[in-house]
């Protein structure tokens, strides 16, 4: 897909970003999404910003950490970001999840499954692979293993332009190459048709790994200006009594199967409740639907791609390559 399509593409879908919508991890979409309407005007949060230097965290970083950031949104939510130089000298930075008691119970549960999955990229990855991937996870794959990414930055076409003043000031200044508008566009369509939107852009010739994870979910809400229930994804947290999990599979059938022919996963919470994502019938046929690892793309694999690696927690992460 052409560069100057997806941007118009993407410029005319931009509509209003609905508040209230929770990613369960926190983190760059919820501050957005609850930060900024277009509908009303409030006074935006108290936000608070400290620094820390190289040393106070200890993480196995390909790069070394100059510095770390900690945003904190009032009661939005917050998080930390890592600063550092790349081979090339240039100031980048990543999103990173602190170990507790630094970080959150959410933080060091997603820091011990980045830190796992990037321990198996090092090992596996040949050194000439490129890496696809939403801004903020290519950031951090960079960040913890040096590969190359195929999207260095958020995109002004992908992100309400209220929140582009904030991402610029954590982030830096955005690279417009639309490259994030082509892979939320590859995403959305049906699952053959993405494929071949997202190769198309590609480079030929060398391995190309695609990076999913289940915010993916949101942060395609996102680009759209939409909530995941408008692009067919609903989410409910299942309150879980006791340590038995087998107790809760009626309840959640009955509202997987509200919805005609969708499909579903399921992620513990560090409460121990159960979050349970539901994509309907349309949107698990969808190439991120297809990627997401919901009952229905278990039980029929997308062909010409390959499932190289699949975190814990449900799935949250994977790794494929397109062959």
């Amino acid at each position: 897909m052409p560069t100057e399509e997806a941007k118009n593409f993407f410029l005319k879908k931009r509509g209003p970003i609905f508040l209230g919508l929770i990613l369960f991890a926190g983190g760059i979409v919820l501050i957005l999404q609850s930060l900024w309407n277009h509908h009303e005007k409030k006074p935006e949060p108290l936000i608070k910003i400290e620094t820390k230097d190289s040393q106070f965290l200890s993480l196995p970083t390909f790069f070394p950490v100059q510095k770390y950031w900690h945003y904190t949104f009032g009661n939005k939510g917050h998080f930390w970001i890592a600063q550092y130089l790349d081979s090339q000298n240039t100031s980048c930075f990543a999103r990173i999840f602190p170990p507790k008691p630094i970080g959150s119970e959410i933080d060091d549960v997603l820091g011990r499954i980045w830190i796992e999955a990037m321990r198996s990229v090092n090992a596996h990855a040949p050194s000439n692979a490129l890496f696809i991937g939403w801004w903020d996870v290519s950031q951090r794959l960079k960040l913890f293993t040096g590969k190359e990414i195929w999207i260095e930055s958020y995109d002004s076409t992908v992100i309400p332009k209220d929140g582009l003043k904030m991402l610029e000031e954590m982030f830096g200044a955005p690279k417009e190459t639309n490259r994030l508008s082509i892979l939320a566009k590859s995403y959305a369509a049906n699952a053959l048709e993405g494929l071949e939107i997202l190769k198309k852009a590609l480079p030929a010739g060398r391995p190309l790994y695609l990076c999913i994870t289940t915010e993916d979910i949101s942060n395609l809400a996102l680009a759209f200006g939409q909530s995941p229930q408008s692009m067919g994804y609903d989410w409910r947290v299942f309150p879980r009594a006791g340590t038995d999990i087998h107790g809760l599979i009626p309840t959640v059938m009955k509202w997987v199967n509200e919805k005609e022919s969708a499909g579903y996963m399921l992620q513990e919470l560090p409460s121990h409740d159960i979050l349970v994502w539901r994509a309907d019938k349309k949107a698990k046929e969808t190439l991120l639907g297809r990627l997401l690892p919901l009952t229905t793309s278990i039980a029929n694999p997308l062909p010409r791609v390959k499932l190289l690696y699949q975190s814990s927690w449900g799935g949250y992460l994977q790794f494929y390559a397109l062959e």
